[in-house]
C-alpha cells in the first residue's frame, strides 16, 4: 500500500528555541482542564491606508522596505489570561489575541524574563503553526525581545510552568504588535484552507528574481550563508526589512559581528537599545533552483548591540557612506550552517571580465542572487559632493530590490567588498526573460554599493570608532587586505548549542512529536513536529504482525502538521515508528472506521 502524506505546514522556526511542544496540545488532563480564552482584541490598521502611507513615505527613500505596521497593545501575565494546574503540580497558562482578518502577527516585548522551568509557546489559530519553547536562555539584558511572525489575526500565547516555580519572577508582557502585510507569503501554508502548490513559498518579489541555490551562485556556497534576513522596529510605528552579512575579523575569533546598511535604521541611533528586538532570518531559501523543492526551517537570532555605522541622515536621504556594523547578542548555532564572509578593502577592484555577485532578499522573499561581470568605482548615491564613494555595476542576472538594502556585494574570491544602498531606478521585469524567470538584467540604471575600503576608516567619521569598520574587523591592526570565510560551526567547538548525543535526541524527538487523533476515526492521522533544528525524519507504518505496511520520508522537518491517509487501512492496532539519522519513537495508534 501507498502511504500518501500530505504536508500542511513545512516551516517555521525560532529564536533559538528549544522545540518541543504544548502541554496544552500533549497532555490529556490538560485538555480536559482546558477552557476557552476569553481574546484580546485589537484592530489592524487598514491596509489601504497603510499602502498609500507607504507609497508616500517612498518618495523619501532610501528606507527599509517596509512590511509591517505597529500597534500598541497590552497583554500580560497573568492578568491578560487564564491559569490551570495539573494534578503534578505543573501549571498552563494561556492567552490570546484576536486582530481581525490580517496576513499575520509578529510580537514585541518590553518586559520578558523567564525564570528555569518556564517554556513559552506562540500557536496559529489552527494551531497548525507552533513558535517555541523560548525559556530562560532568551532573557536579554535590556528585558526585551521579539518573535516572528505567525500566521492569521488570531494567536495563542501559552507559559508551561513547572511545579515549584514563583509565579511573581516571571516578566511576559507584550506591549506592541506588529501587523505583517507583506514579506509573509510563505505564512498561507498554515492557512485553514491551505492548498500546497508547486510555488507555495514564492514571495512577493519579481518574477525575474534568481533563487539563490541556483547554478549561478553554486561557487559561492559560504557567502550564501553568511547572508541574513532582518526584519526590525522602525521608528516611525513600522517594520522594515533589510538584508545583511555575517562578517569575519582577523583576528578569527568568532565575533558574531553583522554588516548591513545605515539606512537600514533611519533614527542614526548607536543604542543598544535599537537594536535589541532585530530579528535576524537565515537559511531563509529553497533547496532547489525551481523553487519548488521544501525550505528549510526558518533559523533566526533575536537582538544585537551597536558596534558603528556611517551617519545617516533621513530628512535629507544623503548617503556618503551607507554601513552599519552590528554584533549579533548570540552566537550562531552550528545547526545554521551559516559562514562568517571574508572581505577585501582593496581600493581598486578588476573593472571587468570577472565575477561579481550579490545574495539578497528581495521584497523580503526566499533568498535570490544577482550577478554581473564589471564594475566601477566612481558610484555615489544620493548625493553629488564627495565622489567615488560607492561600487557601482550593472547585473547581468538577477536584480535588486526593496528589502535588498544592505545585501552585501563578493567578488570573484567571495570576499565582501560593499554593502548594498539601491539604484537610482528599478524596473520590474523587462523584455527578454527566458522560460526560467532569469531575465539578462532586470534593472534599467546602475546599483552602488557602499565601499568597504572606503568604510574601513570612513572620513567623515573624524577617527571615532564608532564610525568606522577597521577597529573591529582588524582589532590587532595587522593591516590585512583580505581575511577569509569561517564557519560558524567552528566556533561552536566544545560548546553545547543544543547539539547532543543519542540520549538527547531521543528526548527530543520524544517532546517535538505528537501523533493525533488517536483513535483514527475519519481516516486521517496527523503528525504534529516542532523540532529545535529541521531534521530528515522517516516514518514508517506496521500493523500487529511487524509488517512494514507503507513507509515515507520528510524532508527538512522542523515545524509543522502533517497528515497520512490511512483511509485504506482495516480496523486495528498499529505502530508508528518516526526516526531522524540519530535516534527513533515508536507511537501505537488504532484505527476506527
Amino acid at each position: 500500500m501507498t502511504l500518501s502524506l500530505l504536508a500542511f505546514a513545512k516551516m517555521s522556526g525560532a529564536q533559538i528555541s528549544e522545540g518541543g511542544l504544548p502541554l496544552r496540545l500533549v497532555s490529556d488532563e490538560a485538555q480536559r482542564l482546558t477552557q476557552p480564552v476569553t481574546p484580546v482584541y485589537y484592530k489592524a490598521p487598514d491596509l489601504q491606508t497603510f499602502l498609500s502611507e507607504d507609497k508616500e513615505l517612498s518618495l523619501r527613500d532610501p528606507a527599509p522596505y517596509r512590511c509591517g505596521k505597529r500597534i500598541p497593545v497590552d497583554i500580560s501575565f497573568p492578568g491578560s489570561g487564564t491559569l490551570i494546574t495539573l494534578s503534578d503540580g505543573r501549571r498552563i497558562w494561556r492567552a490570546q489575541i484576536d486582530a481581525g482578518k490580517v496576513p499575520g502577527l509578529l510580537f514585541y516585548y518590553d518586559r520578558f524574563s523567564l525564570p528555569q522551568g518556564v517554556k513559552y509557546f506562540l500557536t496559529n489559530a489552527n494551531n497548525r503553526q507552533i513558535l517555541g519553547a523560548y525559556t530562560e536562555a532568551n532573557n536579554a539584558r535590556e528585558g526585551l525581545f521579539a518573535t516572528q511572525e505567525v500566521q492569521g489575526g488570531v494567536v495563542n500565547f501559552e507559559l508551561d510552568i513547572d511545579k515549584g516555580v514563583v509565579l511573581e519572577a516571571i516578566q511576559w508582557h507584550i506591549n506592541e504588535a506588529a501587523v505583517m502585510f507583506r514579506a509573509v507569503d510563505y505564512l498561507a501554508q498554515y492557512a485553514e484552507d491551505y492548498v500546497l502548490t508547486a510555488d507555495w513559498l514564492q514571495g512577493s518579489s519579481s518574477v525575474c528574481q534568481i533563487n539563490a541555490i541556483c547554478p549561478q551562485g553554486s561557487n559561492y556556497p559560504n557567502q550564501r550563508k553568511a547572508t541574513a534576513r532582518i526584519i526590525s522596529p522602525l521608528d516611525n510605528s513600522y517594520v522594515g526589512l533589510c538584508t545583511g552579512t555575517l562578517v569575519n575579523n582577523t583576528s578569527a575569533d568568532c565575533q558574531p559581528y553583522f554588516l548591513t546598511a545605515s539606512h537600514c535604521e533611519s533614527s542614526n541611533s548607536t543604542a543598544n537599545s535599537t537594536f535589541a528586538q532585530c530579528i535576524f532570518y537565515f537559511n531563509f531559501e529553497t533547496p532547489d533552483c525551481a523553487g519548488t523543492g521544501n525550505a528549510p526551517n526558518t533559523q533566526t537570532v533575536t537582538g544585537a548591540t551597536f558596534v558603528s555605522r556611517s551617519s545617516f541622515n533621513a530628512s535629507s536621504s544623503s548617503l556618503i557612506g551607507d554601513f552599519m556594523l552590528l554584533r549579533l547578542n548570540q552566537s550562531v548555532p552550528s545547526a545554521y550552517g551559516a559562514y562568517l564572509a571574508g572581505w577585501n578593502r582593496a581600493t581598486t577592484l578588476p573593472a571587468s571580465n570577472t565575477t561579481y555577485i550579490g545574495f539578497h532578499h528581495p521584497a523580503g522573499d526566499i533568498k535570490k542572487l544577482s550577478k554581473g561581470t564589471s564594475i566601477s568605482g566612481s558610484g555615489t548615491f544620493n548625493q553629488f559632493t564627495t565622489p567615488n564613494t560607492h561600487w557601482r555595476l550593472n547585473f547581468t542576472e538577477g536584480g535588486i530590490e526593496g528589502g535588498s538594502s544592505g545585501s552585501g556585494l563578493f567578488d570573484v574570491n567571495g570576499r565582501l567588498v560593499g554593502d548594498l544602498s539601491g539604484a537610482p531606478n528599478i524596473q520590474a521585469c523587462p523584455q527578454g526573460v527566458n522560460g526560467k524567470g532569469q531575465p539578462k538584467s532586470m534593472n534599467a540604471t546602475s546599483i552602488v554599493y557602499s565601499k568597504f575600503s572606503r568604510n574601513w576608516q570612513y572620513p567623515e567619521g573624524n577617527g571615532a570608532a564608532n564610525r568606522q569598520l577597521k577597529p573591529w574587523l582588524d582589532p590587532n591592526n595587522t593591516g590585512a587586505i583580505t581575511t577569509n570565510a569561517l564557519a560558524a560551526s567552528s566556533c561552536q567547538q566544545g560548546k553545547n548549542d543544543g547539539v547532543t548525543g543519542i540520549g538527547q535526541e531521543q528526548h527530543t524527538l520524544e517532546q517535538s512529536i505528537t501523533l493525533y487523533p488517536n483513535p483514527v476515526v475519519n481516516g486521517t492521522l496527523r503528525i504534529k513536529v516542532n523540532l529545535p533544528r529541521a531534521a530528515e525524519l522517516n516514518v514508517t507504518v506496521y500493523d500487529i504482525t511487524g509488517s512494514a505496511k507503507a513507509s515515507y520520508r520528510i524532508g527538512n522537518a522542523g515545524n509543522g502538521d502533517y497528515a497520512l491517509d490511512m483511509k485504506g487501512y482495516a480496523n486495528g492496532t498499529y505502530l508508528v515508528k518516526i526516526g531522524s539519522d540519530k535516534a527513533t519513537i515508536s507511537r501505537k495508534i488504532m484505527v476506527q472506521h
